[in-house]
């Protein structure tokens, strides 16, 4: 028996359609399309739509306020769309790809994507290769407990990336990244995960 499929879902399978084409993808496949650069505001905006759970429930105007316009929903995803690729384009600036992580690591590529697979690096999508950011090798090899700090990471790899390279008060504003390359850094920010993991709230 055929189910039923709602607007949400056919707006979500059109946008999907339009930017993917009708190509049988993987799951990974399908992240890496969806969070790369190029998803239209259209994908993203119906994909939210899409998850966007209770849309049905009309909020409290006098707790909420009013619902936003269409104008200003298209906005606000025109800002995040354009936030999104200046925060990727910082990211991937001085990114190495998987042939110099691998001489860096003195290791071969397939060695370089198992780790990668396992969590034990950081890459972001660039078209249909993968670039690994600078900010997690040091002297010849990866910051002490970078693994830990994938794992820990309540946020995907971008937000990961920004979130390392951001001063932090709580680690006497240093970045995440520096933190790590000291002596009981990741201790020191695996605590300071703790305070923005789900469990915190």
């Amino acid at each position: 028996m055929a189910t039923a499929i709602s607007p949400k879902a056919e707006r979500l399978a059109a946008a999907l359609e339009e930017r993917l084409g009708d190509k049988p993808l993987t799951a990974r496949e399908l992240a890496a399309e969806l969070v790369s650069s190029e998803a239209s505001v259209e994908l993203l905006g119906a994909l939210d739509e899409a998850l966007t759970y209770g849309a049905e429930v009309e909020p409290d105007v006098a707790l909420w306020g009013s619902a936003p316009t269409a104008a200003e929903l298209a906005e606000a995803r025109r800002v995040a769309a354009r936030s999104r690729r200046e925060a990727l384009q910082g990211a991937l600036a001085d990114a190495l790809t998987r042939g110099q992580v691998a001489e860096l690591l003195g290791i071969s590529p397939q060695a370089v994507s198992k780790r990668h697979a396992a969590g034990a690096l950081v890459a972001l999508p660039r078209g249909r290769e993968w670039r690994f950011p600078a900010w997690q090798f040091q002297d010849g090899g990866t910051l002490p407990g970078l693994a830990d700090v994938v794992a820990a990471y309540p946020g995907g790899a971008l937000s990961l990336c920004t979130w390392a390279m951001t001063p932090n008060a709580d680690l006497d504003r240093r970045t995440p990244a520096e933190a790590l390359a000291r002596r009981g850094g990741r201790e020191r920010v695996l605590a300071t995960l703790e305070a923005i993991g789900p469990d915190a709230w």
